[in-house]
């Protein structure tokens, strides 16, 4: 006979085991394989399975304890769902838009809703911080080991290191190794700040090296934002961040080899900049024909073709601009639901926690000036797991203190 609190037990050990190792499991998303007809990834089954146990260990109780759990985001949460699903009925690929939307909006917030009663100690929160640093670091080494020996860079990446070889670690394109680290990275400064552990110290080195590696100057740029907010805001580091920030102002002066390229690439005169410029204006066209719904959700490179003049510069997925990125895909509500959640987060930061969350949003929104910061299945896990971490480390820092 079935031991049914001993199965529940069981249960709970794994679904505690698998969330400690989602980190480790996140770039997985690249590994796709077909179900009959649809469409999924390793990450997707991991999470379907840890959330598949979660519901057997705690049953519709444990549901309704982290839907009460939520409380205030409860609001901005329904409504970032309800715009988002709407969106997918009014892109050109239904179908397909669903299942983007079950990627990066519904199993992402699942999660988040899933993680404060798993995740429920001081000692699990700081055992998942470490794993999500260790992965960080391991794709710093990734970064590293392709660089030098050139294995498994995809093309057109895979040029010589004089040529501009740029790593890519796990991920298909380099931007996207950028894009994983640099909001860990940022938390990782914001908690070396307050508590000095070399391996929050060594994950933000290692970030540093991983994004010269894939040669992201947007990522290299809020990340470095994001850091000399942290060190100026804290007292031991307010003198290294002016320090370092009189030196760069320095070299910027004096060294014309260093200023050209950097002013080149900050006033979008590069090949890179000029195809953000092109892309955001044919973008902008579009938009003034759709404001109020966008090109719905995945429906932004057929909708934007119509509108596309420059055929030397391929259609992207999404057109590489948090405000541009969420207004294609969701439209003019989508930015507002996005907007509410930001504030949300800010607003519900407590005093020890304020710098963390601060720190993670300059990077995001700075990297997203010129990126794709949430839309892609590894990052929208990240962004949610980033707004529970920075909530929970800021209750147990005000906890510590009492």
């Amino acid at each position: 006979m079935l031991d049914w609190k001993d199965i529940r037990q069981k249960a709970s050990r794994v679904t505690r085991w698998l969330i400690l190792g989602l980190p480790f499991i996140l770039p997985a998303y690249v590994i796709r394989i077909m179900i009959g007809p649809v469409p999924t990834t390793f990450l997707e089954l991991y999470l379907f399975s840890l959330l598949t146990l979660f519901t057997i260990a705690y049953g519709r109780s444990g549901w309704r304890r982290a839907g009460a759990l939520i409380g205030a985001w409860r609001a901005p949460i329904l409504f970032f769902v309800l715009v988002s699903f709407a969106s997918v009925f009014w892109s050109p690929h239904v179908f397909a838009g669903l299942g983007l939307w079950r990627a990066y909006i519904l199993e992402p917030l699942l999660l988040f809703f899933v993680l404060p009663i798993v995740l429920d100690t001081k000692t699990n929160i700081h055992l998942f911080l470490r794993n999500l640093y260790l992965t960080v670091i391991g794709i710093s080494i990734w970064a590293l080991w392709q660089f030098v020996t050139g294995t498994g860079i995809p093309h057109p990446w895979n040029v010589a290191i004089t040529d501009g070889r740029r790593a890519t670690g796990p991920f298909p394109f380099p931007n996207a190794v950028a894009l994983f680290v640099v909001p860990i990275a940022a938390l990782a400064a914001a908690r070396f700040s307050k508590e000095k552990t070399w391996l929050a110290g060594l994950t933000v080195l290692a970030s540093f090296g991983a994004i010269l590696l894939a040669q992201s100057d947007g990522g290299l740029i809020a990340l470095t934002v994001a850091v000399l907010f942290v060190l100026f805001l804290s007292d031991w580091g307010r003198k290294w961040a002016i320090a370092m920030i009189l030196a760069g102002a320095l070299i910027f002066l004096t060294q014309p080899s260093v200023r050209a390229p950097l002013v080149k690439e900050v006033t979008f005169q590069g090949w890179s900049g000029n195809v953000r410029l092109y892309i955001w204006r044919e973008t902008w066209t579009m938009l003034q024909d759709r404001p109020l719904l966008g090109a719905g959700f995945g429906g932004y490179p057929t909708v934007f073709a119509a509108y596309h003049k420059a055929t030397a510069i391929e259609i992207f997925q999404y057109p590489h601009n948090i405000l541009f990125n969420f207004w294609s895909e969701m439209g003019i509500l989508g930015v507002l639901a996005f907007l509410w959640l930001l504030v949300t987060w800010l607003w519900r930061a407590s005093r020890t926690s304020r710098v963390t969350v601060m720190a993670v949003l300059l990077a995001l929104c700075i990297h997203g000036l010129v990126d794709v910061p949430y839309f892609k299945n590894d990052l929208a896990i990240i962004f949610w797991l980033l707004i529970f971490l920075s909530m929970r480390l800021g209750i147990d820092a005000k906890k510590g203190r009492r």
